[in-house]
């Protein structure tokens, strides 16, 4: 039973037992009649009292504003509404509660004959409509059960709705938060590829007025070089996320060392470092560590790492290597003194197009695949990758473990 309801309501069944579920045999199913005759009461209660089985208690409610309120409280589990109350109706207080956004299952009684009647109230939100004029106890509890049944199916249905609605919410702020992403990515790649192209374009124009001077002709080479190499980078880091999402990246896996991939990874990304002006340390296993492994694609992945330290990083910062084998698995960490990473960004970091505040990074380049490459490749590896941080300004910490085939003393 729900809130206590208003005290102008009658009760003439005994206490419900505290805790006892609607409609089970610990309780009878309440029952409120509203209904401005003391007669019809009397009538009505009789009625109750004669089904077979018993299984209903009656309460009485002699007005409409205790009717209104009961219902409001929901207090009951049923309520027999009396089309004629005073100098309103119970249509009236259908629409009513409705506009209050009450509901509960509520059979009209009157003792009108009249089709309008009967659509107004299913039209008002009434459960059923039942004349008094040749109403048996039968009938009302067929009436009665059949309004239980459609009010809990109504509540199972509004509450399937209600999670439905939630589930939709959500997908929908997850869609609108890959729109954004893929407009800031979008916004990003072109700035990327822009960069490039303006020195190029200034290379070619002195190389075309300088002909005739080998040393800036060699010098200019030299810069559309570099520009080269970083859109050929970028192109490539958007090839190989197309290759991922689309399952066609293959792996050509055989017996690697776990040092010739670090020291492949740092080779790499040596110039990204020395640019960054940031110290590096690796401090790789003692043994001779074996990996079933495509060892260009894990250098791939730990020369992202140390190219995602380089760039959050401050110069005179340091960036550290460590690897060790352990229990079947080999552990690599690759940490820096840099930026740090945002707690709420921490969950996000390696989902594509996810890049630390650009105003923390000194405007560096980028365009936020590197670390998802590096998930979906560790994990292409059967490996796991994390990440750690204790925040703006802290430095971060990234761990991969992988499976290996072997630990070999070194000689």
């Amino acid at each position: 039973m729900g809130p206590n309801p208003p005290p102008e309501i009658e009760r003439r069944a005994g206490p419900r037992p505290p805790g006892a579920e609607r409609g089970t045999p610990h309780r009878p199913v309440s029952v409120l009649l509203i209904d401005d005759d003391p007669d019809d009461h009397v009538l009505t209660r009789e009625l109750v009292g004669d089904i077979r089985g018993g299984g209903f208690a009656l309460d009485w409610a002699p007005s409409y504003d205790a009717g209104r309120d009961a219902i409001c409280a929901g207090s009951h589990d049923i309520y027999l509404l009396d089309y004629r109350l005073g100098a309103r109706t119970g249509i009236e207080l259908l629409e009513e509660v409705h506009a209050r956004g009450c509901f509960g299952p509520v059979i009209l009684l009157t003792g009108q004959g009249q089709s309008r009647t009967d659509l107004e109230a299913l039209n008002a939100g009434a459960y059923d409509y039942l004349e008094k004029t040749g109403l048996t106890p039968a009938l009302l509890e067929r009436a009665m059960r059949y309004a239980l049944v459609q009010h809990r199916a109504a509540a199972e249905l509004e509450h399937k709705v209600r999670e439905r609605t939630e589930e939709l919410a959500k997908v929908n702020d997850a869609l609108r938060e890959v729109n954004r992403r893929k407009d800031e990515f979008l916004s990003t790649l072109g700035h990327e590829l822009r960069n490039p192209l303006a020195p190029i374009l200034n290379g070619l124009e002195i190389m075309r007025l300088a002909a005739d001077n080998p040393d800036t002709v060699a010098r200019q080479r030299e810069r559309l070089e570099r520009q080269v190499a970083q859109m050929t980078r970028l192109v490539e880091d958007l090839l190989d996320v197309s290759r991922i999402t689309t399952g066609k990246l293959r792996l050509t896996r055989e017996p690697t060392s776990l040092n010739e991939v670090l020291d492949s990874a740092v080779e790499i990304s040596r110039p990204t470092i020395e640019k960054a002006g940031v110290e590096l340390t690796v401090d790789g296993p003692r043994d001779a560590v074996t990996l079933l492994a495509d060892r260009v694609r894990l250098a791939q992945v730990f020369s992202n790492l140390l190219n995602n330290a380089a760039k959050y990083t401050e110069p005179g910062g340091k960036v550290s290597v460590t690897a060790v084998a352990e229990g079947g698995r080999a552990t690599v960490r690759v940490r820096d003194t840099g930026v740090g990473i945002p707690a709420e960004l921490l969950p996000k970091i390696f989902e594509l197009f996810t890049q630390v505040d650009q105003t923390l990074n000194r405007s560096q380049g980028g365009l936020g695949v590197g670390l998802a490459l590096v998930r979906r490749l560790v994990e292409m590896h059967d490996g796991t990758v994390s990440a750690r941080s204790d925040g703006r300004g802290a430095g971060s910490e990234f761990t991969v473990t992988l499976p290996i085939t072997g630990v070999a003393p070194s000689r």
